[in-house]
């Protein structure tokens, strides 16, 4: 086995489960061994703790649908050109919403002179998928890919309080509410109390419930068959973002998530749903 790749090892055997699910959980092992590095038989029967024989019957029917591939006498596997274009048509669709929010981004860091940023939800997390960095000394940058917990913080919020109650409640019974700071919102009554008016008036704030002295406004961007697919928000210290401050860029932020939504329909006919990802830092080339 390499340096740095641990095993993996498949949990609880399988027991109880019926024969598709333990089939696809055990395909979904073998793709993540593989898609940190290519390996033989032998290296993923080690990093997954499956038989060979399983192993085999397994990479045989990925092979098929091309999710892996073979390569040369020495019989390594890696990740095929099916899974590949998997990946590659989400980092591009997630690419068309950033490059159809930039120049509303780049007129909200203008006129607020605060850090922008574009949110949207992966799984129980929110994943920043662009991102304008404030100029001022004193400023908070999140990073292009970093995720959070969708709890904590407004964008997070406004992503959960828009899904439907079915699928809302599926995601609040796994998160765990954890704190982040001593303002994220943890109690469960509380959070859906908060997210039915986020939902109500169509927008969220946070002040410190990610990170400590920061605030935060969002807003949501829809497609064009009205779904949320983004939260586009503004984020800076609270010295400089009090309350009335910051809800005096609503009006212009509505604006331009009206923007973005209008302009999704002229880049490409498919939307982001969410569980897509893909980014840039504007003003990079």
């Amino acid at each position: 086995m390499r340096a740095g790749v641990g095993r993996r090892v498949v949990t609880g055997s399988g027991r109880g489960k019926e024969p598709g699910v333990r089939a696809v959980e055990r395909a979904a092992e073998v793709l993540l061994c593989l898609g940190q590095q290519e390996s033989t038989l032998s290296e993923l029967s080690r990093q997954t703790g499956l038989s060979k024989a399983t192993l085999f019957r397994l990479l045989l029917s990925l092979e098929r649908k091309g999710f892996v591939e073979r390569f040369g006498e020495a019989g390594r596997y890696g990740l095929g050109p099916a899974l590949r274009a998997l990946v590659s048509g989400a980092l591009g669709q997630g690419q068309s919403l950033a490059q159809a929010a930039a120049p509303a981004m780049r007129r909200l860091g203008e006129l607020t002179g605060e850090t922008i940023t574009l949110y949207v939800r992966q799984g129980t997390s929110r994943t920043c998928i662009a991102e304008l960095v404030s100029p001022e000394p004193l400023r908070y940058s999140v990073g292009v890919g970093v995720s959070v917990p969708l709890h904590a913080g407004s964008p997070g919020k406004l992503l959960l309080a828009y899904l439907p109650s079915d699928e809302r409640r599926r995601i609040l019974d796994s998160l765990g509410l954890a704190p982040l700071t001593n303002r994220t919102i943890t109690n469960r009554a509380a959070l859906e109390q908060e997210l039915d008016t986020i939902r109500s008036r169509g927008w969220a704030v946070s002040f410190g419930e990610r990170i400590e002295g920061v605030s935060s406004l969002s807003v949501p961007v829809r497609d064009l068959g009205g779904r949320v697919v983004a939260a586009l928000s503004i984020l800076g210290p609270y010295t400089r973002l009090g309350r009335d401050k910051l809800l005096s860029y609503l009006a212009a932020l509505q604006q331009e998530a009206e923007g973005i939504h209008a302009h999704l329909g002229v880049l490409s006919p498919s939307y982001l749903t969410g569980e897509e990802r893909g980014g840039r830092t504007l003003g990079e080339g």
